[in-house]
């Protein structure tokens, strides 16, 4: 492997040994992975240090081709006002596909099992308050002319895309974290690699920053 990247042990969910995952740190361990042709960073919801408590929720949302991007970004808006009467502060961020995740930063102090029945509920709340616009099923087929609320990311194992990574898509775009703000325009942006330069200056300014020093927790009362 490049200089910087290195492995960290994961158990089993079943106990049966471990497994090594690829872990990197800095900016020289992600031009080791250019370096190797990684074109996506797809890492879990928590970090090396506490592996089983889950440090982020993360909502994805998938559009229908159908559902047009006005459509979309109020559905991101909604999670946000949803996860504020939690008392959760969340981050948006374009997934260089035609979906957006909507993420809220935690206090690392739940398990996994916990941490997705909320997310499943808080996604099943919004398909029973509007079924014509949201879906919390995978099934393809259901999905036409809806926005599919994937709670799924918030389990043990499953993985995001990170923010800044590449798509290994046509047109190579990037998942840019945007400012709330600019849900506003008539159509989906696009950042792709090939088009750095017209807008590597967003790269001055973190829409995330304020992520890294969150101190929010989950209120205790959703498990009473």
């Amino acid at each position: 492997m490049p200089p910087g990247i290195d492995g960290v042990e994961i158990p089993d969910r079943k106990g049966k040994g471990t497994e090594t995952y690829v872990t990197v740190e800095g900016e020289q361990s992600l031009a080791g992975l250019a370096q190797m042709n990684v074109l996506e960073i797809h890492p879990w919801q928590s970090t090396n240090d506490d592996l089983e408590h889950p440090d982020r929720i993360i909502f994805d949302l998938d559009p229908d081709e159908a559902v047009s991007w006005p459509t979309l970004c109020d559905s991101a808006q909604e999670v946000r006002e949803r996860l504020k009467q939690l008392g959760l502060q969340s981050f948006v961020k374009t997934t260089g596909g035609k979906g957006l995740h909507v993420v809220a930063p935690l206090k690392p102090t739940l398990e996994w099992e916990q941490v997705k029945a909320l997310t499943r509920e808080f996604a099943l709340q919004m398909e029973k308050d509007n079924p014509k616009l949201y879906i919390s099923k995978m099934t393809k087929a259901a999905r036409t002319n809806k926005v599919f609320v994937d709670y799924l990311r918030n389990e043990r194992e499953a993985t995001a895309v990170a923010p800044y990574s590449s798509r290994a898509r046509l047109g190579m775009a990037a998942a840019l974290p945007l400012e709330w703000a600019e849900l506003k325009g008539s159509k989906a942006p696009k950042y792709l690699i090939t088009q750095f330069d017209e807008w590597k200056e967003r790269l001055r300014k973190d829409p995330w920053k304020a992520m890294l020093t969150s101190d929010q927790e989950i209120p205790a009362s959703l498990f009473a």
